[in-house]
């Protein structure tokens, strides 16, 4: 019965042993608990909205932004952006969402091809386009630009 216990004991340390901390995973590395839990946003940054920015339809390239997130000097913590529309009428259009890990400098850049702004509603709806910075539990909401469809301007 020793025996039997004894080599129970031996089996759960070496599973144990081969574990990874909260976060992490064998190619990427874990962040502790204690450090995610201390990471804040202390910004968010994007260039303004500009005709380039715009899909083809109404006169644009589609160029895609740089979301910069500053934020506590902690790598590996999960950063989630989200890009979407808020039309005039109050609905919501998504652009798309991306994941990313925080880099240990306290600054990281984000560029992803969200969908560009696209509102062909020629007036009927005018679009203000944000982006959701959102990471240990905080979220940032970083206003982009409003795009008039009527009169095609950006303000």
């Amino acid at each position: 019965m020793i025996l039997f216990r004894s080599a129970m004991g031996l089996s759960a340390a070496i599973f144990l042993a081969g574990c990874v901390s909260e976060g992490g995973s064998q190619n990427a590395p874990a962040t502790s608990v204690a450090a995610a839990s201390a990471f804040r946003i202390t910004g968010v940054s994007v260039p303004p909205l500009k005709k380039e920015n715009l899909c083809a339809s109404i006169g644009g390239r589609g160029a895609t932004p740089s979301v910069v997130v500053r934020h506590s000097a902690v790598a590996g913590v999960p950063i989630r952006v989200r890009m979407y529309d808020v039309l005039s009428t109050g609905r919501l259009f998504e652009h798309g969402t991306t994941r990313v890990m925080s880099n240990a400098s306290g600054t990281t850049t984000v560029t992803h091809q969200f969908r560009p702004p696209c509102n062909t509603t020629r007036g009927r709806r005018n679009s203000s386009y944000r982006f959701d910075v959102t990471a240990s539990g905080q979220t940032v909401t970083e206003r982009w630009g409003t795009y008039n469809s009527g009169t095609g301007k950006i303000n």
